[in-house]
């Protein structure tokens, strides 16, 4: 039997270490969230808005993640290598990983996730990932994806915070799916504990996570604060340490605030309001065009945003090595407005804005846009969760909607965009570009692809993006570590208290 004799200097700096691996899984973050999250079943919820993905990034993983400097690395599974043929492939997997209920992590829940997100019943919106056709097990910790055409965008894909991505307990899904939607189970840092409807959600450490130096913090609370002011008001006064959504005017004064953090993040997402394509007066792209143009956005961006956005040029901010630089953007075009009013009489529309103080103004200053423009129109305030349930099932004129930046491969978000079901647009006009710029291993002709969707999106003016979002959190300075704010997403898994 041997004993360690440790010096006096030896024995302090062992117990400083000890020490500094306390506090690094220590402490409650409480984060202000704008809305209850919509449920936790993706084939129940059918999407999943930014409070739920937020929440459900904690508890739950997917094979690949992008790390801060935008690289693709391992999550759950550690390696991807693409057949000869470029038609299938191979995903190693990590072993000994267990979910939050003891499932085992392993091909078999891979295959069950996959084969559950994309059957045909799901009710879930996949395009973003229809070039895969099934997923197989090669071995226990193996499996194989299965293309139906060749997909440069795959492994990209398989590493975007999306909700196709998010794998959950197979046990806890087959057993028992609805209590999964309340009580969802993964392999994440994070192991859910309780939901207060309209009141709080709770996370805590998971002692077994994979990575034994994750995660920093003991507990997680979400606190549901739907307004923005009591939110920020949380904030300053210590009850909450990071909150997402500020408005505009919150991230100007906290920039001059040393009590106080603005993260932000500059990305290709925008402020959207769709337009269904089936109904009228949008059938017509005249029409649909006109309204765009009768919106200043420089305007709305000195009044609203005060100057912490931009306008829109195309789907790819100009910093994107995927920006078109020659496009016919649609923006503020009064006398063209009045023209397309003179040929084709009165037009009357209803549009949706969220009936929240930001949502309240925001409208308003649309229905200004709009009446000064010539247009008959009408506000109408839905909460988020109608307004959500309004897009989907088809019940407005033209509602407002948050694209966000998926991140990753521009095919990710132009599918998202083009082939959503939201605007009840023909998709079909746009899947034989996509189809050809998934397959183009040539990064130039794929641009020029990208570009000649964009010409044709802006002819078609499906739907209306008038500035570019640009993500923010507001957050305590104790709070660090805070991750690029990809999709719009608090990354718990990194984050410390100081």
């Amino acid at each position: 039997m041997s004993m360690k004799v440790f010096t006096r200097g030896a024995l302090a700096v062992a117990l400083c270490g000890a020490l500094w691996g306390q506090a690094q899984a220590a402490g409650t973050l409480t984060m202000g969230l704008e809305s209850d999250p919509i449920g936790f079943n993706a084939a129940k919820a059918r999407l999943f808005n930014q409070t739920t993905s937020n929440v459900a990034l904690a508890v739950m993983e997917g094979l690949f993640a992008y790390d801060r400097d935008g690289n693709i690395v391992p999550r759950l599974g550690l390696e991807l290598t693409e057949a000869e043929d470029r038609m299938s492939a191979t995903v190693t997997l990590r072993q000994g990983v267990t979910f939050h209920d003891g499932t085992p992590f392993n091909a078999d829940a891979v295959v069950a996730h996959y084969d559950w997100i994309t059957s045909p019943g799901s009710g879930i919106n996949t395009a973003m990932i229809e070039p895969i056709d099934y997923v197989e097990k090669v071995d226990e910790y193996t499996v194989r994806f299965v293309l139906n055409q060749p997909w440069v965008a795959l492994k990209s894909a398989l590493a975007i915070d999306h909700m196709f991505n998010f794998i959950g307990s197979p046990t806890a899904i087959k057993e028992d799916p609805d209590g999964f939607h309340r009580h969802p189970v993964g392999t994440g840092p994070f192991e859910f504990q309780e939901w207060r409807s309209g009141e709080r959600l709770v996370v805590t450490r998971n002692g077994d996570y994979w990575d034994s130096d994750l995660p920093h913090l003991d507990q997680v609370v979400f606190r549901v604060l739907p307004d923005n002011d009591t939110r920020n008001q949380s904030l300053r006064a210590g009850e909450v340490d990071v909150t997402p959504v500020p408005t505009p005017a919150q991230v100007v004064a906290a920039r001059e605030d040393d009590s106080l953090v603005v993260h932000g993040y500059e990305s290709s997402g925008a402020l959207s309001w769709n337009f269904h394509n089936r109904k009228e007066p949008f059938k017509d792209p005249e029409v649909r065009r006109a309204v765009i143009q009768a919106v200043n956005a420089e305007a709305l961006i000195k009044v609203f945003y005060q100057g912490t956005t931009v306008p829109t040029s195309g789907f790819f901010n100009a910093d994107s090595p995927w920006h078109c630089e020659d496009l016919d953007w649609p923006s503020h075009n009064p006398e063209q407005v009045s023209k397309v009013l003179e040929e084709k009489g009165p037009i009357q529309f209803e549009h949706i804005s969220t009936n929240t103080p930001a949502g309240r103004r925001l409208g308003g200053i649309f229905q200004h846009f709009f009446q000064e423009a010539g247009f008959d129109t009408n506000l109408e305030l839905l909460d988020q969760g109608q307004n959500i349930r309004a897009g989907l099932f088809g019940n407005y004129q033209m509602n407002i909607w948050r694209f966000v930046d998926f991140g990753g491969d521009p095919d990710l978000n132009l599918t998202s965009y083009l082939t959503s079901t939201v605007t009840r647009h023909d998709v079909e006009a746009y899947r034989p570009l996509l189809k050809e710029a998934r397959t183009e291993t040539d990064t130039g002709k794929r641009k020029e692809l990208y570009c000649e969707i964009s010409r044709k999106f802006a002819d078609d003016a499906i739907f209306m993006m008038p500035v570019q979002s640009t993500y923010y959190v507001l957050a305590s300075p104790k709070v660090k570590d805070v991750a690029p704010l990809r999709n719009n997403l608090v990354q718990l898994r990194d984050i410390r208290i100081e």
